[in-house]
């Protein structure tokens, strides 16, 4: 039976250049995320945030896509061989859509698990309500705002009851009311589930109070701080801001 309940997520070392590419885009890092743990992942741009959370996801490919350094686990075990325990949401919310009525795009994780269809509809339901998008399942998906689109997608991944939630920039491209909505919605969503959070967003100040944690990756490798929220923004805020 595969793992349930929030995950852990450790990485030692850990490195990843992609094929054709001289310099690592992200290299030496090393932390634990305990299950359930809120972290907020912060760094400059170009410093690797995004491979580091693709590479959580098990996205990377093997060693014909890049090469690896270290080790990065997911329950102990890498993270391509946990297959539904990972969930991640990209910045951009169409691309979080993948068929055309609500209930079908919910159901779709869910299908690919192979969970029994008898099981698929209570957890679209649940899924819905933890995220509050309010709206019938034969809604197209191309009438959704760009919040409930993030929304629909976040449900999406919440249907296959993941340990890990992995969120890239998810209110990088919505307008104020948006931000709100996905903000809230997430919120709900990990303590509902208690699934582990990793969030990646420049907006630290919609996140900080959500989160237990901070992590910063160093342009140059490793990290450059980890810790509490507020002792991090104290310490590093400046240099934070002008990356």
């Amino acid at each position: 039976m595969p793992a349930t309940g929030p995950a852990r997520i450790t990485a030692a070392g850990w490195g990843w250049r992609y094929a054709g590419r001289r310099a690592p885009a992200i290299r030496d890092v090393s932390f634990t995320i305990e299950p359930g743990e809120r972290v907020l992942l912060l760094g400059a741009s170009g410093a690797g945030k995004s491979t580091l959370l693709a590479g959580m996801a098990g996205l990377l490919g093997g060693a014909d896509e890049g090469d690896e350094t270290g080790s990065l686990l997911i329950d102990g075990a890498r993270a391509e061989a946990q297959r539904g325990r990972v969930g991640l949401v990209l910045q951009d919310p169409d691309s979080g859509v993948v068929l055309s009525k609500v209930g079908d795009d919910i159901a779709f994780g869910c299908e690919n698990l192979g969970v029994p269809a008898a099981e698929i509809p209570a957890r679209v339901a649940e899924a819905l309500d933890a995220v509050g998008l309010e709206v019938p399942l034969a809604r197209p998906t191309k009438a959704l705002s760009g919040g409930q689109k993030q929304r629909l997608a976040l449900a999406g991944v919440l249907a296959m009851r993941p340990g890990v939630l992995l969120l890239d920039e998810p209110t990088a491209n919505l307008d104020p009311d948006g931000v709100r909505e996905v903000r809230a919605s997430i919120e709900h969503a990990v303590a509902e589930t208690g699934a582990t959070l990793v969030v990646i967003e420049h907006r630290t100040a919609v996140w900080a109070d959500l989160m237990d944690r901070v992590l910063v990756v160093g342009s140059d490798g490793g990290l450059l701080a980890a810790g509490p929220p507020a002792e991090v923004f104290a310490r590093h805020g400046a240099e934070l801001a002008a990356a």
